[in-house]
C-alpha cells in the first residue's frame, strides 16, 4: 500500500490528467439509468456515482456497479461542498483515501455543470493505477494470501485454546490431587496457559496485520511493530520457563543448573536482540 501511495505522489499530475480526461465525456448531470450503466462500462474502475444540488443536498441515488443505493438520497452533504475548492473548469480532485465502507484506496472527482449541479464519482485507485499501467494488481495474489493467513491464524487460535484448556486441566488437577504429584502438575498448567498466551497473541497480530486490517496498514514500519509483538511474547514465555526450569532442576538435580543458565542466557539475548531491532527501526522512521 506504501509503495502505491509513492507512486501515485510521483505520477499524480499524469493521473490526474487522465481522470479529468476520462470523466470529460460523462452524460448531463440529469443522469439515468441507461446513460450511468454505459459509463460504467466504459470506466472500470469507478465504483460510485451519485448527484448534489448547489446547496449539497444528494439529488439522486448511490449508482453502484452492481445496483444502486437510494438510502442517502436526500441527505445533506453540504459539508462536502465547503471543504473543497473548484478549478476554472468546475473540477475538484481529491487526495488518495481510505474508503470507510470498502477498506479499498479511492479517489473522488467531482465537476460542477453550469447549472451548479455537482456530479462527484468515486474511483478504485488501484484499478486506476492498474488502467494506466503504473502497477501490476493481482488481486487473486491478494485474495489468496489473506485466505492463507486467515487459515492458518485461525488454526493457531485453535491450538492456543487447546493449549490453554490443557493447561487449566493441569491446574484441576493439582487442586484435586493434592500431594506429591502436586507440583508436577502445577509446572505442565503453567506451561501450557504460558504457551497459549503466546501463541494467541502472535495468531492475533497475524491476523490483524494481513486479514482484518490488511488493506488499512499504511504506516512505515508496521513490519517492525509486528516483530516487535512477536519477540516480546516469546520473551515473556521463555521467562516463565526460565523460572520454571530453575525451580525444577533445584527440586530435583542442583547439578543440571547449568541447563536453565543456558535457557536464561538465551532469553537475555532475545531481549538485547529487540532492543537493537527497536533502536534500528526508530532510527529509519527518524531518516
Amino acid at each position: 500500500m506504501k509503495q502505491m501511495m509513492q507512486i501515485y505522489r510521483a505520477n499524480r499530475e499524469a493521473v490526474e490528467g487522465f481522470l479529468l480526461t476520462t470523466i470529460s465525456d460523462t452524460p448531463q448531470h440529469d443522469f439515468d439509468e441507461v446513460q450511468v450503466k454505459n459509463f460504467f462500462k466504459r470506466l472500470p474502475c469507478l465504483s460510485d456515482l451519485y448527484v448534489m444540488d448547489p446547496k449539497g443536498e444528494q439529488i439522486t441515488p448511490t449508482w453502484r456497479r452492481s445496483g444502486h443505493d437510494a438510502s442517502m438520497q436526500g441527505s445533506d452533504r453540504g459539508y462536502f461542498i465547503n471543504r473543497i475548492r473548484f478549478d476554472d473548469h468546475g473540477n475538484y480532485i481529491s487526495n488518495p483515501y481510505i474508503c470507510a465502507n470498502s477498506g479499498q484506496p479511492k479517489v473522488s472527482i467531482a465537476h460542477k455543470y453550469p447549472d451548479g449541479k455537482i456530479a462527484v464519482f468515486d474511483l478504485d485507485l488501484v484499478a486506476v493505477l492498474t488502467k494506466m499501467h503504473l502497477i501490476d494488481s493481482d488481486r487473486l495474489i491478494s485474495k489468496l494470501s489473506v485466505s492463507v493467513y486467515a487459515l492458518l491464524g485461525g488454526g493457531l487460535v485453535l491450538l492456543a485454546l487447546f493449549l490453554g484448556v490443557y493447561g487449566l486441566i493441569g491446574f484441576v488437577k493439582a487442586v484435586i490431587y493434592f500431594g506429591d504429584e502436586t507440583l508436577h502438575y502445577v509446572f505442565k498448567s503453567i506451561i501450557g496457559i504460558t504457551l497459549a498466551i503466546a501463541i494467541y497473541d502472535l495468531a492475533k497480530t497475524i491476523l490483524e496485520q494481513e486479514v482484518f486490517y490488511r488493506s488499512l496498514t499504511l504506516e512505515e514500519g508496521h513490519e517492525y511493530a509486528t516483530l516487535t509483538k512477536f519477540l516480546t511474547s516469546i520473551i515473556i514465555a521463555l521467562s516463565i520457563e526460565s523460572l520454571m526450569v530453575v525451580f525444577k532442576v533445584a527440586i530435583n538435580d542442583i547439578r543440571n543448573m547449568n541447563y536453565a543458565f543456558y535457557l536464561i542466557s538465551g532469553v537475555g539475548i532475545l531481549i538485547v536482540s529487540m532492543a537493537v531491532l527497536n533502536y534500528v527501526s526508530r532510527k529509519k522512521r527518524e531518516e
